[in-house]
């Protein structure tokens, strides 16, 4: 009644003062004194500024309309402002009011509390509003509505933050992501297992996984929806070895996969090439019954295809219930893979025989397939199947095709299929280019690479080292400075195999110096680093530094592998350093590769350039290859008229 009596836009007379004892007479129009008067006239200012304010409020807060004026469907915001009671605009009414209040009042004035609570239908209301505005998608209203309600003083519900939390995330707005945890942390609901999974999902969505882990580190008993979350954030963001982390640390407390789950972390034992545990996977999930999901069954057929063990893909899928499409496709795509070509194109023959249609899935990997073989007969009927389906100027087939023109040497096809695609991304170019690199096509190569920062493609470390490689190759020392200096532009931080190739490409060209300065200077460094380094000094002929990068090599705890052993063979054979050579021969026979044609082959040279005639000839008795090089060194030892 106060603050009704407050709204009225006129005062209430006040009593007449009794009159006083004194005798002597007062005019009546002084009667009610000045300082009363100006009372009265701060009163009747208080209340005109607070109807100001209420009425400017209901004038500014848009209305829906009647049902009258828009016949139809009443949706539930029309449902919660047509309410005859409702707690969200009374109290935020009569918020404006106290605020109004207590800034003309003074500090001996009684008023209302700052929050009253409100009733009980009008808060049920506003719950049920925003849960079923949440459930049609209408994020902004339902922000605004909670927001309102918080203005309202309307305690804040368990059943409410969920909807509002998958409403911040939908709108993308982070900030008030930040804003509502931090109520859900004031109000203690941060253990709640609904609320914290609800954080842990708008965390995830932000790409934030490690807020997200905080959040659910905050849930007391975990559910699978929780783990599913947290295990699904790090499975979107390639944080494959958290995923399986946070994988075992749900079995470890009890939790069972479902089959979501068990999918993800089989991807992220597919992307990390954990063969092993994979298996138990695949054991888990025959134990769990999964064994007629097909989803799971696919999944694990993609695991084994990218571990490299195919025998045990190529068993899932003789042994699944339920074969698809999908089925069909990871298996030809794991021949494919690892190198099975003629299987995975006989794999297609036998989908199509089996009534499966080829999709463009099915037909990348063929090209794939007929790619790696230089099959340019197959990938021309390909390539005709995709024109005749209008699939030639997509972009994953046209890129498909590009690169299978370009590993079978015919790049004038490359090119004419890259002028066909309808949009060309990084990929397309990248595969053109990579085909002029292989055709060691110098000038046009450089061209492509100019056309792709005149296209706004932005260049990767892959298109400096497909340069690099090149110019290493055709000694062109100009052009891989200028690339150098173009990549020092544009890359922050050279990756291992970047750096690699300058080194290679620098000891190619004669500038060995450059090579080990940049070698020395390199965060990270690999086995092919310390190759190319050491192929660099043995070709420059320094046969002391050679060996003292060998011995560097031992001391960083580095295995050499047959190429470092080649090089240093081709250093003995130039050199004539026969001591050298034994000890690398003896280490090959250690290490049981001197059954390798290549190494044999150096061998007999250099034990024919240090005059050990019987040596070469004892080498050239455990040949068992033949080809150009061996029958060349055949001629070394037995001589020219010497008959195989």
């Amino acid at each position: 009644m106060d603050s009704c009596r407050l709204l009225h836009p006129y005062p209430q007379p006040l009593p007449l003062p009794p009159p006083p004892p004194t005798s002597t007479p007062r005019p009546t129009h002084l009667q009610w004194g000045a300082l009363r008067r100006r009372r009265r006239r701060h009163h009747f200012l208080r209340c005109v500024a607070a109807s100001a304010a209420t009425l400017q409020k209901e004038l500014t807060v848009p209305r829906t309309p009647t049902a009258a004026q828009s016949p139809g469907p009443v949706n539930p915001p029309t449902l919660f402002d047509r309410m005859p009671e409702r707690s969200v605009a009374t109290v935020s009414a009569a918020d404006n009011l106290l605020d109004e209040m207590s800034r003309t009042c003074g500090a001996g004035q009684r008023g209302r509390p700052l929050e009253a609570p409100p009733r009980d239908g009008g808060g049920k209301s506003a719950s049920a509003a925003i849960v079923a505005l949440a459930h049609a998608g209408r994020h902004a209203e339902v922000v605004e509505l909670f927001c309102r309600m918080r203005r309202g003083g309307v305690p804040v519900s368990r059943f409410v933050l969920p909807s509002v939390l998958a409403a911040c995330a939908g709108l993308r707005d982070i900030g008030m992501l930040r804003a509502v945890h931090a109520l859900v942390i004031k109000c203690g609901l941060c253990q709640h297992v609904i609320v914290g999974t609800a954080l842990v999902d708008g965390y995830t969505d932000f790409g934030l996984v490690d807020d997200a882990r905080k959040a659910f580190d905050e849930i007391t008993d975990a559910n699978i929806v929780s783990w599913s979350v947290l295990i699904g954030g790090y499975a979107r963001s390639s944080r494959w070895e958290e995923t399986l982390d946070a994988f075992s640390a749900m079995r470890r407390a009890g939790v069972l996969p479902n089959d979501s789950v068990l999918v993800m972390a089989i991807q992220a034992c597919g992307a990390l090439g954990r063969l092993v545990h994979g298996k138990q996977l695949h054991g888990l999930a025959v134990v769990l019954g999964f064994d007629r999901n097909a989803t799971v069954w696919n999944c694990l057929m993609d695991m084994y295809g990218k571990c490299g063990d195919i025998d045990s893909c190529k068993m899932v899928f003789e042994t699944m219930i339920g074969r698809d499409q999908v089925s069909w496709n990871t298996l030809i795509s794991s021949y494919a893979r690892v190198g099975l070509c003629e299987e995975a194109l006989d794999m297609i023959v036998q989908m199509q025989e089996s009534g499966y249609i080829v999709d463009r899935f099915t037909l990348g990997s063929g090209v794939t397939a007929c790619a790696r073989l230089a099959d340019i007969d197959s990938g021309r009927a390909f390539h005709g199947y995709l024109v005749r389906r209008l699939l030639d100027t997509d972009v994953i087939q046209g890129s498909a095709l590009v690169d299978m023109y370009g590993k079978c040497h015919n790049m004038e096809l490359a090119h004419i299929v890259f002028d066909r695609m309808d949009e060309r991304n990084y990929v397309s170019w990248d595969a053109l280019l990579s085909g002029y690199v292989e055709n060691e096509q110098v000038d046009l190569a450089l061209e492509i690479f100019r056309q792709m920062g005149c296209a706004n493609i932005k260049y990767n470390q892959h298109n400096f080292a497909n340069l690099l490689k090149l110019c290493g190759s055709q000694r062109y020392k100009e052009y891989g400075r200028q690339i150098h200096g173009h990549a020092i532009k544009t890359i922050n931080k050279m990756n291992v195999v970047l750096e690699t190739e300058l080194i290679d490409m620098y000891a190619k060209c004669g500038c060995i110096e450059v090579a080990r300065l940049l070698f020395l200077r390199m965060n990270e460094r690999n086995l092919i680093s310390w190759n190319a380094l050491l192929s660099g000094y043995a070709a420059d002929g320094q046969p002391v530094a050679t060996i003292n990068i060998y011995r560097q090599m031992e001391l960083a705890c580095i295995r050499p592998d047959k190429y470092t052993l080649a090089g240093l063979l081709s250093l003995c054979r130039y050199q004539g350093l026969l001591h050298y050579g034994r000890q690398i021969h003896a280490h090959l026979i250690k290490m049981g590769s001197e059954m390798n044609v290549v190494m044999q082959t150096i061998l007999v040279h250099m034990y024919i350039k240090c005059m050990r005639q019987q040596d070469a000839e004892n080498v050239c008795i455990m040949i068992e290859e033949r080809n150009s090089y061996v029958l060349d060194a055949f001629s070394k030892v037995y001589g020219d008229d010497y008959l195989i």
